[in-house]
């Protein structure tokens, strides 16, 4: 199923076992590289963590809510080395710039969404703002991305480059003589 950063921050995380509410998603944690969802920032609500991870592979189950065997699966992120790696990179999805290949300003990215089966990342949502209002939605597949930076995310020259082919098509079209 594709689930939307909106729609999971806040989600129930529960004992497969017992339903017991153990944790609420607050962010998602993405490998720059591979755009696979890593794990999830969590608020713990039956252990004495402030900062926790869930790693992705820790889910059984993500129907209405997400499943995992117990709070065990719980952790500090200092104590999962992938997840260490990650931060030490200091980049991030929600909320960083999109440039294009001519560094043009794309919008910041304002959503993204992914599979709750395998866990990678499939598309961005960006918007421009100017005092609180917003235009130029636009959305970009993860194949679009050329690499994340902790400044922003470069993308693909891809609707520029649609453009471009259209003007050619334009000018490759036959005169007419009236």
């Amino acid at each position: 199923m594709i689930r939307s950063y909106r729609q999971i921050v806040g989600n129930p995380i529960l004992s497969h076992e017992d339903g017991v509410l153990l944790a609420l998603i607050q962010d998602v944690i993405i490998h720059p590289d591979t755009g696979k969802i890593e794990a999830f920032w969590v608020k713990p609500l039956t252990l004495p963590i402030k900062n926790a991870v869930l790693q992705s592979s820790s889910i059984l189950e993500w129907k209405k809510n997400i499943y995992i065997k117990d709070e065990r699966e719980i952790a500090e992120p200092e104590d999962i080395i992938k997840i260490s790696e990650i931060f030490s990179r200091n980049t991030f999805f929600v909320g960083n710039q999109v440039k294009n290949e001519s560094e043009e300003f794309l919008g910041k990215v304002c959503d993204l969404d992914f599979d709750t089966k395998k866990f990678y990342l499939k598309n961005l949502y960006t918007q421009k703002s100017f005092f609180g209002f917003r235009y130029q939605p636009r959305t970009f597949s993860y194949d679009s991305i050329i690499k994340v930076l902790p400044e922003y995310i470069l993308v693909k020259d891809v609707e520029e480059k649609k453009v471009k082919e259209a003007a050619l098509i334009e000018d490759k079209q036959p005169l007419l003589d009236v």
